[in-house]
């Protein structure tokens, strides 16, 4: 892991920009798109959207202390202080994916990446918990897992993590391939395929199709964990080059699930199996698809060397996130 002090020339370079104002090695604080929570010192970047327009709040980013702005070139920008840097690029969306495929390349960090039509966060969550007994882990914050949510996120890189574990949202189909190529994983996590967003595809093939994505870009010495109970998955990730390790409660399971019982309200337990060792897993979170993502973020775990009893300590411990199955006693 690398800690790492970024300049504006290393962001201009990283950007493809110009650095229209500025000394080049003048240090850059923490990037922000919303001028509201700036500090001094922070790197204020200027998004321009249907419904908002980020360079109409240059001077408020100023007045907050922003050190330094990214902008779309051409951009006016209010009369400053000859230290005070503007980096300029043609667009500052692609800018900041940009930038936060720098960050996470230079950190020399891990990065995996979740994707699914339900329970994404449920299984970051777990596994950023699992990891965390033996590596220093950053994970996104809520669900800032969007094509600007997810470059946001990595920019936690720069404080010197392990591991990044990611989610990859979607609406529509592209989407999960951008963030991928964002993020470049190391390992890529598919939970599932249901009708989550079946509101902005034909079909759940047409949603599997999408979330397929995921395994864009991989190489030898990736690693795929995917649900082996999901036959459109299983359809799917035949021609992955790297090594697969599957998890569920079907035979052939790498990580299997036996003994499946509810708990009721206190959750559920099942006896799990990996690689010649077992151990009876109870969690406080509800459903046999909860047991899913725990499963799968105990695969992803296990692969970096966690051990299968971590992992059951762990799972004792998760509780819903954010309101999400929250039982009221």
């Amino acid at each position: 892991m690398n800690v790492l002090d970024l300049t504006l020339g290393w962001v201009t370079e990283a950007v493809g920009g110009r650095l229209r104002s500025g000394r080049s090695d003048a240090r850059v604080g923490a990037v922000s798109i919303d001028s509201r929570t700036l500090e001094t010192g922070d790197f204020f970047v200027a998004l321009r959207g249907e419904r908002f327009d980020g360079h109409g709040f240059l001077s408020d980013a100023f007045s907050q202390g922003a050190a330094a702005v990214l902008v779309e070139a051409g951009v006016a920008v209010p009369a400053l202080p000859e230290e005070v840097g503007v980096v300029e690029a043609p667009d500052t969306t692609r800018a900041l994916q940009d930038l936060a495929h720098a960050v996470r390349t230079a950190s020399g960090a891990r990065v995996v990446a979740i994707t699914g039509s339900a329970g994404k966060t449920t299984t970051k969550d777990a596994l950023a918990e699992m990891l965390s007994t033996r590596f220093v882990v950053v994970k996104n914050k809520g669900n800032l897992n969007n094509h600007i949510g997810l470059p946001l996120s990595l920019m936690q890189l720069r404080e010197g993590a392990d591991i990044a574990v990611m989610e990859l949202g979607m609406n529509h189909p592209g989407e999960i391939g951008r963030l991928v190529a964002i993020a470049e994983p190391d390992v890529r996590v598919w939970t599932n395929v249901g009708d989550a967003h079946l509101g902005f595809f034909e079909s759940a093939d047409a949603v599997a199709d999408a979330k397929a994505e995921i395994l864009e870009g991989a190489a030898a010495d990736d690693l795929l964990v995917c649900n082996a109970d999901d036959c459109r998955i299983a359809a799917r990730t035949g021609g992955f080059p790297g090594r697969v390790l599957t998890f569920g409660q079907s035979a052939d399971a790498w990580l299997r699930a036996t003994d499946v019982a509810s708990l009721g309200v206190d959750g559920m337990r099942a006896t799990v199996s990996a690689s010649g060792d077992s151990a009876v897993v109870e969690t406080g979170l509800i459903g046999t698809g909860s047991l899913m993502n725990v499963l799968a973020a105990a695969t992803a775990a296990l692969s970096f060397g966690v051990s299968l009893t971590e992992v059951r300590d762990v799972a004792a411990r998760l509780r819903p996130t954010d309101r999400r199955g929250v039982v009221h006693r």
